[in-house]
């Protein structure tokens, strides 16, 4: 997508958009670069990834609304209703949950975006990283980072 045919805040609604990959549940699916793209007209990205998933790598993007998926039941009341958000967690799993609930909350203006950081780094959009902070351990069990810290996270977004 082009400058040129990006819309503007005000004219993004994803009920309204076709995008290239099938609607689940009614919800349009969106490629990591169609996101990013509606991203830069104004949507917000509301990142469901836990604290110790954010650590390393988050996505480069104006807004993101961190709301945890283990905490989304009583945090999506945070997430603004007129705004167009795209829901994004590491691989895609959690969005339709996510976007399930917040439909039947009343929020109209709903995307996924497919892949999740996974894809979203694949694609080679914008990431910061900090490889000091990256998981490590033998197992899923273990995991943890070097210091404790999230120093990738602005201020004013925990």
């Amino acid at each position: 997508m082009t400058d040129r045919e990006m819309p503007m805040p005000e004219e993004i609604n994803f009920a309204m958009i076709a995008g290239s990959l099938p609607r689940t549940d009614g919800i349009l699916n969106l490629s990591p670069a169609e996101a990013y793209g509606f991203l830069r007209a104004g949507a917000m990205l509301v990142d469901l990834r836990e604290p110790y998933e954010t650590n390393y790598r988050v996505f480069d993007v104006d807004e993101v609304l961190y709301v945890a998926w283990t905490s989304f039941l009583s945090g999506y009341a945070h997430v603004p209703r007129g705004r167009a958000l795209i829901l994004a967690d590491a691989s895609g799993i959690y969005c339709r949950a996510a976007a399930r609930i917040l439909t039947e909350a009343g929020y109209v203006n709903v995307a996924k975006l497919s892949g999740g950081m996974i894809d979203w780094d694949a694609e080679g959009l914008p990431v910061r990283k900090d490889d000091g902070y990256e998981l490590g351990g033998q197992c899923a069990c273990k995991m943890k980072t070097r210091d404790g810290i999230n120093p990738l996270m602005r201020k004013g977004d925990r």
